[in-house]
């Protein structure tokens, strides 16, 4: 099986020691090289604001400042990750915020705030009479899931009955989407997965919302290598690791997948996104383009370390 050659790996480092974002530098040099998670830690407050929340592009194809569901989930998902305790500055502030921007009845909260149309934005990312809400099935799964994710594993500073009442109804209703609430690139379920191994989520609910997951990723996943040079919902953007609870259903496609991912990388060691803005906004796109190069990277190789495809 092709491996990312050692040549190839360095190739890589040195794309994100000199190119990368400092939150990506740090990630790597704590993931691959022993840094200190301080580091990484420092590197993630320059994404967050005075509310506690966090924004400030930390998701590149939002570009407002203001702090959103999105990018908060997110850094609280990069904050566990790092073993950073309930006490912390940004655990606090991030769970804080959380819990304030909460959607109260509808058990929501919208994915991004509503000055994004006032910045830069992917397409997508575009709100036009409630169009954000439709195309993102009404905030069920993204940013619910990873929010909830980031909330159970700092239960200890959330009220016990809300955040269990909370988490219980975000697994159901995941559990009753139709398969096209997991479509696009797959983001609908990795958001999912999120959730389903959250600490808090009850071993039924959590089994039965795993269930579902598998069901539905047989019908969002593509295994077609033919196809995976654009914009889709590869094998391993589900499958984080040998451990996945669907790494068994593409036990077939998964070593190809390995295979595409080692010949996809750029002569400058880096990997590149396989969508675009469309010719919207092009200059803050070339600076979108060149921090997702960074977090793809980075995400290239901690795949690649986990299967097993690192030459050493």
């Amino acid at each position: 099986m092709p491996q990312l050659t050692r040549e190839a790996r360095e190739r890589a480092a040195r794309f994100l020691r000199e190119e990368a974002r400092p939150l990506e530098r740090a990630l790597y040099a704590h993931r691959f090289a022993g840094g200190p998670a301080a580091a990484a830690e420092e590197a993630l407050a320059a994404f967050r604001n005075d509310d506690g929340g966090f924004g400030r592009a930390l998701e590149p194809d939002v570009r407002t400042p203001s702090s959103s569901a999105l990018a908060t989930a997110d850094a609280l998902r990069h904050l566990a990750a790092l073993g950073a305790e309930p006490g912390h500055p940004l655990v606090a502030g991030a769970v804080a915020w959380l819990r304030g921007a909460f959607g109260g009845q509808a058990g929501v909260w919208r994915v991004v705030p509503v000055d994004t149309n006032d910045h830069p934005h992917a397409p997508w990312w575009h709100d036009e009479d409630g169009s954000l809400a439709r195309i993102f099935d009404g905030f069920r799964i993204i940013p619910r899931a990873r929010a909830l994710a980031g909330l159970n594993h700092y239960a200890g500073l959330m009220e016990a009955d809300w955040l269990a009442e909370q988490t219980v109804r975000a697994a159901d209703d995941i559990a009753a989407a139709e398969d096209a609430a997991f479509g696009g690139g797959g983001d609908g379920l990795v958001y999912a997965l999120d959730l389903a191994r959250a600490p808090g989520l009850p071993a039924g609910r959590a089994a039965r919302l795993i269930e579902r997951l598998r069901a539905a990723a047989l019908n969002v996943v593509e295994r077609d290598p033919a196809k995976w040079g654009g914009y889709a919902a590869l094998p391993l953007k589900v499958v984080d690791g040998p451990d996945s609870p669907l790494a068994d259903l593409f036990a077939d496609a998964i070593p190809a997948n390995l295979d595409h991912l080692v010949a996809s990388q750029a002569a400058d060691g880096a990997w590149d996104p396989t969508w675009s803005w469309g010719g919207a906004y092009p200059e803050a796109w070339d600076a979108a383009r060149r921090e997702w190069r960074g977090v793809l990277t980075l995400e290239a190789l901690t795949l690649l370390r986990a299967f097993g495809r690192l030459a050493v």
